[in-house]
């Protein structure tokens, strides 16, 4: 006899950003695959941001149910004004997000009779408001880094760091190996005070006390999950995760999806939307592994100074190279190359604002990525075996990139 239990319904909060979104997108796919009702919660900010036309809301949805996927999208506002630069402005950002728990669950409790009883949330490690919310649900709450375990396990221990006085970093000491940071759980390399995150480094930094907010709710998760499989970083390294709630490795999340739309030589959908795919022409037309491309994802900025300089290295290396060039990757304004510099290189060159990554790094052209060391690349490079120049710009990228070598 057919069950007729209703299906799991999870709820997916992933922060407002693209990539955290990804990862999380993945998630809820592999989890809709398995017979779970899923309603992915963004910001109206966002969702602006990730679906792009014809591809809205509606229509992902529509696809998604006619592959057997029950799938809603929900938005509400974050309240912050519409011209508010977000991501730039960091501590504002968060501050915001930590006031939606309410408004989720309006939301929710609005729209309850379109879908199953809620089972769980899965949420944002950095979402903390969601703590709040799985409590006035009354469900689990389900938290999923979408970071490494080394990195998880140094944010999620900040406060043992503020204990130990470790944090904020005594700048004048941070180069002293007897001030490497050796107490972490996990079996993580000493990590330099140095690496940690901007934020820690000065206690009257707005984000230090966010931090330590977001830092003590993680501890309140009934599991967790990371984006990362267990042979990267090593059994001991998830354990370290576990010490309060256990945590699974569940990564690459990508990749099943990836995997199979290639045995079946489907059309692979590696993000919330698509674009103009043109430059995947131009890659065809290049030389087997000679292609490098270049990305500093969604939110990372550089100075106007290291962006001509790196246009410079890329117009001296004599290589062909693929370029994604976002309107605001110089200190959130528009980008200012070398003057003459597209001129010079215009035959060996592609700028684009933004790229599907896993089309890219699966194309036989391309020989090497250069990157800012994001987690979300990290493991679909390794996954497509292309090698990695990495640039570490911020976050949390400077403890991956010395735990990982």
């Amino acid at each position: 006899m057919a069950s007729t239990l209703p299906p799991l319904h999870v709820v997916v909060t992933p922060l407002p950003a693209q990539g955290h979104a990804n990862p999380f997108f993945h998630l809820a796919k592999l989890l809709a695959t398995r017979g779970f009702f899923i309603t992915f919660i963004n910001t109206e900010w966002i969702e602006e941001r990730i679906f792009r036309p014809p591809n809205d809301a509606a229509e992902v949805s529509r696809r998604l149910q006619q592959q057997g996927m029950h799938f809603r999208f929900l938005t509400l506002p974050d309240g912050l004004p519409p011209h508010h630069p977000r991501h730039l402005i960091i501590n504002e950002f968060f501050e915001a997000m930590h006031k939606l728990s309410h408004a989720m669950v309006r939301l929710l409790q609005s729209r309850a009779n379109e879908a199953p009883p809620i089972t769980c949330i899965i949420t944002d490690s950095l979402f903390a408001c969601t703590e709040e919310m799985a409590t006035v649900l009354g469900v689990p709450r389900v938290i999923f880094w979408t970071f490494s375990c080394s990195a998880s396990i140094v944010l999620a221990n900040s406060q043992l760091l503020l204990d130990k006085g470790l944090i904020p970093v005594n700048v004048k000491d941070a180069e002293r190996p007897e001030s490497f940071i050796t107490c972490l759980p996990g079996n993580i390399p000493p990590v330099k005070p140095k690496d940690l995150m901007v934020l820690f480094q000065e206690k009257s930094d707005p984000m230090f006390e966010i931090m330590m907010y977001i830092s003590d709710t993680q501890k309140k998760a009934d599991y967790m999950l990371v984006n990362v499989f267990e042979e990267l970083e090593g059994p001991e390294a998830v354990a370290g995760l576990s010490y309060e709630c256990p945590a699974f490795t569940i990564g690459p999340v990508f990749l099943q999806e990836f995997l199979e739309a290639a045995k079946s030589s489907l059309s692979i959908s590696t993000s919330l939307w698509e674009d103009d795919l043109d430059y995947l022409k131009w890659l065809d037309t290049q030389e087997l592994s000679s292609v490098l491309y270049v990305s500093f994802g969604s939110i990372a900025v550089m100075s106007t100074e290291q962006l001509q300089e790196l246009a410079l290295g890329l117009e001296a290396s004599q290589q062909p190279f693929l370029w994604v060039v976002r309107a605001d990757i110089a200190d959130g304004q528009s980008a200012v190359l070398p003057e003459g510099f597209r001129e010079r290189v215009n035959s060996r060159e592609t700028l684009v604002g933004w790229a599907p990554e896993l089309k890219v790094l699966g194309h036989p052209s391309v020989g090497g990525l250069l990157t800012r060391n994001g987690w979300n690349s990290t493991p679909e490079t390794i996954s497509m075996g292309v090698p990695m120049i990495r640039w570490p710009l911020w976050a949390e990228q400077l403890i991956r990139n010395k735990s990982e070598n």
